[in-house]
């Protein structure tokens, strides 16, 4: 009997969420330039200085050491192949663009990220890459101590 109700209520609860549009869905992880749909990764640099990006992250003449292979939170390193770009202040990729952006750094300088706004900071050594996914945008500016301080957000889609 109470196996019944709870697939029931199971049946309901998603009933209701399809029925509403409402729907949790993670950021796939960004790969090699290549837009998920509309959903594509993008680095908002507002630090007054270079920022180092990538659109090719597995593939290319360069090589960037990101700390979070998957995108995640959790440290896997990968000594991964890519072209490297740089960027002053701006904006580039992000969703709606055809631009996807998959990793980020600051090649002489270290700078503090997390992912989310209540995520906990991490210190990451200058050149270190955070791998950023589909549809997530990192937003960089300059706080505390005159130091760079990244948070990584999903965005608000176009």
């Amino acid at each position: 009997m109470r196996k019944r109700l709870g697939r029931a209520a199971a049946t309901i609860g998603t009933a209701l969420l399809v029925a509403t549009g409402i729907a949790v869905v993670e950021a796939p992880a960004a790969n090699a330039g290549n837009c998920t749909g509309r959903f594509c990764g993008a680095v908002k640099n507002r630090t007054g200085r270079t920022e180092h990006f990538t659109t090719s992250l597995g593939s290319g003449a360069h090589f960037c050491d990101v700390w979070n292979r998957d995108g995640g939170t959790g440290s896997n390193f990968w000594h991964a192949p890519c072209v490297q770009r740089t960027m002053g202040n701006g904006v580039v990729g992000g969703n709606g663009t055809g631009v996807d952006v998959d990793a980020f750094t600051f090649a002489n300088s270290g700078y503090h990220e997390r992912f989310t706004r209540v995520g906990t900071w991490h210190w990451r050594t200058a050149g270190i890459w955070t791998k950023i996914r589909d549809g997530e945008i990192a937003d960089c500016g300059i706080g505390d101590g005159n130091e760079i301080w990244c948070t990584v957000l999903v965005q608000v889609g176009k």
